[in-house]
């Protein structure tokens, strides 16, 4: 690694929101606590604030690290190859978003994808794949068969087949949905006398790292995702992950003894079942495995890259 400078320039994270559960917000948490970068959510700034920053941005001092589409905007105002842009999934329109990493590409430091599935041209050497890691403290004790959902709760993400399911094979144990969207109030109504399911609302990472500390799995049906944040986190505490093969996810199906949610769902449920009465340590194996994987393949590879970025050690490092 390259030798680290003491600078007084900040380094400022800019996103679009300040939720606690989403994709971008997680990885900002993230970066936060690791190298003590600064935060700003364009949603709590006036207009005032949004052109002085914009300013800043074009003539100031500071590094930002532009993260979500809306805020990659604020990058065309410094074509000069000194900040860095995020990109954590296709978006909403798949072609604006590969309009923006292309121009992108030619004005910024860095153009990170989270996954080589969001553009797969490669423009020039400041295009750069580097797939996501999040950690959240969550340390699963396995005392339960319960499992976690946390993020979006939305159409796209495939929540309502998620719960249907989970409602319908009650020998499984409780589901805990936390997260906000534009679906949470019907689905509250819809599934209040479900006693296997426990909705939550929106909760900080902390309080998400405790809920899923006491569940055996992470689920999600979503068919659609960049590199999701929650799934890296969940499997980083152990949780054993009931996700959709997506090329995305694919390396979830390179360990051994992982449910398939893509085949029957009498499979699935007996792949669970069959994990549940596992003897403690055979289970214990199993997610040691995951832990095993999420570390070696996202964790020390996005850390040191960043740090090489940044021309910042973490800040749990003691300086030499």
């Amino acid at each position: 690694m390259s030798s680290m400078k003491k600078s007084n320039k900040k380094i400022f994270n800019v996103l679009w929101s300040s939720r606690d559960f989403g994709g971008a917000e997680i990885y900002v948490e993230t970066m936060r606590k690791t190298w003590g970068t600064e935060t700003i959510a364009l949603e709590n700034l006036s207009i005032k604030e949004i052109l002085s920053l914009t300013y800043n941005i074009s003539f100031g001092s500071d590094n930002y690290i532009f993260h979500d589409i809306r805020a990659a905007l604020l990058g065309f105002f410094s074509p000069n190859r000194k900040h860095i842009t995020v990109v954590h999934g296709p978006g909403r329109s798949i072609l604006i978003t590969k309009v923006i990493i292309f121009l992108q590409a030619f004005i910024q430091k860095k153009v990170i994808l989270v996954s080589s599935n969001i553009f797969q041209m490669q423009i020039n050497k400041r295009l750069l794949v580097l797939e996501n890691f999040s950690t959240a403290g969550i340390q699963t004790d396995d005392t339960t068969n319960d499992a976690i959902y946390f993020g979006r709760i939305s159409e796209s993400k495939g929540v309502y087949k998620m719960l249907n399911f989970w409602v319908e094979h009650e020998v499984l144990g409780k589901l805990h949905v936390v997260g906000d969207g534009n679906l949470l109030n019907e689905l509250m109504e819809c599934f209040s006398n479900q006693s296997n399911i426990c909705f939550y609302g929106s909760k900080s990472h902390s309080e998400i790292a405790i809920i899923a500390s006491k569940c055996r799995y992470y689920v999600s049906f979503s068919e659609r995702e960049g590199l999701s944040l929650s799934l890296l986190e969940a499997m980083d505490g152990g949780l054993i992950p009931l996700v959709k093969n997506i090329p995305s996810q694919s390396f979830v199906y390179e360990i051994d003894g992982i449910p398939s949610i893509d085949g029957t769902i009498i499979e699935l449920v007996a792949q669970i079942l069959a994990i549940d009465s596992f003897t403690k340590n055979d289970r214990k194996t199993l997610q040691k495995n995951i832990q095993n994987i999420i570390r070696a393949r996202f964790r020390n590879k996005w850390i040191n890259t960043w740090s090489d970025l940044l021309n910042v050690r973490p800040i749990n490092q003691k300086q030499k």
